[in-house]
């Protein structure tokens, strides 16, 4: 008896010295109330206020009376939706470009790339690497040792990577290939192209063939620049709509990998935007060195999974399609659907290896061939398997049938697409190349009307700075880029979906993309009602964006939202 009043007193002396902080934890609940606004809880449905406790919607439509207690976020007639999701964006290596490089948006010739690097050399010094990025060409096979000449007599000694708006094309000067002792007889990997002229490389390297300088070039950046330009990049996305982003971090022949530093930024409390990432494969081996990066997801960060590059940029006449382009081709492929090129480049042995991993991938096709690559290895998993496990997720989906549109239906949810409504306009000229066939570019239209899911997205830096706004994206999506003949314009509303139902499907996140209970409370708020707006007043900076909110936490300022 004595021993059990013994261990009695014990509990209760337990109790009494835990009491204090286990009240002090229910006390600090954060209990947020949202009211005074339009509400938007999906792309439909409006509520009068949401009730978010400890950053997760907990009820909609409640009694103010009954939670006194709250912080009142007063919306003062503003209009609040559930956070928008770039689907599909490079952020960390357009913001460690664009911080510490040339900005080269708007050069289409050697002659505006020269002028911007001459003003850029000035600042640096005599041993630095120069970087740019976001030129563009009208034809990348025209580049020529002329245009090289002109590059080199800027820059000197200096090595230089300039990479263009796509992301599939980079220039490097004579002191590059120089430093990494390329010549025109390195082997070139498939897809890729080293631009020669009478027996001397002219600089330009197409699609894969950027690998070949990328590893001895990366292993100079500064650790320090690169966490600087990402949070300047991240900082902006917030300002612009966007609660959270599937980062690609790389292109092709292009890896820029440092998840690290959104979870340096998330244990900081700095992280603006929830992050969804991925690691470019470029063959099967790959996948094991992108399985390392599994199990170290947090709230904000989450490792997605691989993307891999089936064929070549739509823009710049590579896209992998069953008929000739006007460039007498069929674009290329990165990838073999069989052992043609050797286990490494099967696809389908690596989108096995992929779904063992139970991981997601991400598919970069913009012509029907490489759709069509992609879903027949689809196929050949569920028939050896049984079913699919992870996200697999087509990006920029450009010219797909009819035919595939349905096999991509009965995946169900396993088979994702994300598309870009402001290539109608940044990517009007690509009749170059494609002729009559580009009336069939980009049916994004026709892909949501099929129920498949979309996500919504910008591919920054494909779509410049000023495209990149979510109002600016809805401007260009509901006038069809201003061609609706050209292009099916989409309504505000299908756009909305894009950006939360839509995104968040490409994520494998069950945790975001509504303000239902039990979501987060991800929050973007606009100073007017979305569905109010003239189609025609929509732009970069209308409406505006007054605050957005992740798990309940103001991550961009409000100037005119009043919290009590």
């Amino acid at each position: 008896m004595k021993k059990i009043e013994s261990r009695l007193c014990i509990i209760i002396l337990v109790l009494l010295f835990l009491w204090p902080f286990l009240g002090n934890a229910a006390d600090h609940d954060s209990v947020q109330l949202f009211t005074n606004g339009s509400i938007y809880i999906d792309e439909e449905k409006k509520v009068d206020n949401l009730l978010v406790i400890n950053g997760v919607v907990k009820a909609i439509n409640v009694s103010a009376e009954q939670h006194k207690d709250a912080s009142i976020i007063d919306l003062n007639g503003s209009a609040a939706y559930p956070g928008f999701i770039d689907s599909h964006v490079h952020l960390m290596e357009t913001g460690y470009f664009f911080y510490v490089g040339a900005n080269l948006i708007g050069c289409n010739d050697s002659n505006s790339i020269a002028k911007v690097l001459a003003d850029k050399v000035k600042s640096m010094p005599k041993n630095g690497t120069i970087l740019g990025a976001g030129f563009s060409l009208q034809d990348y096979d025209n580049w020529s040792l002329e245009d090289l000449a002109k590059i080199d007599k800027v820059t000197g000694n200096r090595p230089a990577f300039l990479g263009d708006k796509l992301g599939h094309n980079a220039v490097i000067n004579t002191a590059a290939m120089n430093s990494i002792g390329l010549t025109p007889a390195t082997n070139v990997p498939i897809g890729g192209k080293m631009g020669v002229e009478d027996g001397r490389l002219t600089g330009m390297l197409r699609e894969s063939a950027m690998t070949l300088p990328w590893n001895k070039m990366f292993a100079m950046f500064d650790g320090e620049d690169i966490k600087k330009g990402t949070r300047l990049m991240l900082k902006h996305w917030a300002s612009i709509g966007y609660t959270g982003a599937v980062d690609l971090m790389g292109a092709t022949g292009v890896r820029f990998m440092r998840p690290e530093l959104f979870h340096e930024m998330e244990k900081g409390g700095t992280l603006p935007l929830r992050i969804n990432y991925c690691y470019t494969i470029f063959n099967l081996s790959d996948v094991d060195d992108a399985a390392k990066y599994g199990g170290n997801d947090t709230d904000m960060v989450r490792f997605l999974g691989c993307k891999i590059f089936v064929d070549g940029a739509f823009a710049g006449g590579q896209a992998w399609t069953s008929w000739q382009n006007l460039q007498g081709n069929h674009g290329i492929q990165e990838i073999y659907t069989n052992d043609t090129g050797g286990p490494e480049k099967n696809l389908t042995r690596i989108v096995e290896k992929v779904e063992e991993y139970g991981m997601n991938m991400h598919y970069h096709v913009q012509g029907d061939l490489a759709i069509e690559a992609v879903l027949d290895a689809l196929d050949k998993v569920v028939a050896e398997k049984g079913k699919l496990t992870g996200v697999h997720t087509l990006i920029h989906m450009g010219f797909p049938n009819d035919e595939q549109i349905e096999r991509i239906k009965k995946f169900d949810s396993h088979v994702a697409t994300t598309v870009q409504p402001a290539f109608w306009s940044v990517e009007d000229d690509t009749a170059y190349y494609y002729g009559k066939h580009n009336a069939q570019a980009y049916p994004i239209k026709k892909l949501i009307d099929s129920g498949i899911p979309v996500g919504i997205s910008t591919d920054f830096s494909v779509s410049p700075p000023e495209y990149s706004p979510a109002t600016m994206v809805i401007s260009v999506a509901v006038t069809g880029g201003g061609d609706p003949k050209m292009h099916l314009p989409l309504s505000v509303r299908e756009v909305v979906h894009g950006f939360t139902i839509g995104s968040t499907a490409t994520t494998s996140r069950n945790d975001t993309g509504v303000l239902y209970p039990g979501y987060n409370a991800d929050i973007v708020v606009y100073d007017q009602d979305l569905y109010s707006v003239p189609l025609d007043k929509f732009s970069k900076d209308n409406p505006k964006v007054l605050a957005t909110y992740i798990g309940g936490r103001q991550v961009n300022k409000a100037a005119n939202l009043k919290s009590n």
